[in-house]
């Protein structure tokens, strides 16, 4: 191969890394998830929850036993629903992109006063 033909080439290369840079955004990217902690609180599950009326045993039922259970100074009790997901980006090609994570945390808390949900909200960090 002469001097015209690896000046082609490196200009080829060139162009080629050039187009894969600018098409990477557009092939989109997906996400490797590495670890996952505790389960996700789906809609049907808080619309079995009613205000007044959902016991201590029934939520457990409903959501399973809580990731934590905090007794406050108001004779409240707050059950901590925790769920977690660690993922990376992963490119075309399968090609997982360490170093750069993705967390997502969401805490769903549930407040019993007498053994009977008083409220419930979604906290996100």
């Amino acid at each position: 191969m002469g001097i015209m033909g690896r000046i082609l080439d490196e200009k080829m290369k060139r162009i080629l890394f050039c187009l894969f840079c600018l098409l990477l955004p557009i092939g989109g990217c997906y996400y490797t998830v590495h670890t996952t902690e505790g389960g996700d609180i789906t809609a049907a599950q808080v619309q079995e929850i009613k205000l007044g009326k959902t016991t201590e045993a029934n939520l457990l039922k409903i959501l399973g036993p809580p990731s934590k259970k905090e007794a406050k100074p108001d004779g409240t009790t707050s059950f901590l629903y925790v769920y977690s997901q660690e993922k990376s980006p992963t490119l075309p090609g399968g090609y997982v992109v360490y170093g750069i994570v993705e967390k997502n945390e969401e805490t769903f808390e549930v407040t019993l006063k007498n053994g009977v949900v008083s409220s419930y909200r979604f906290l996100r960090e």
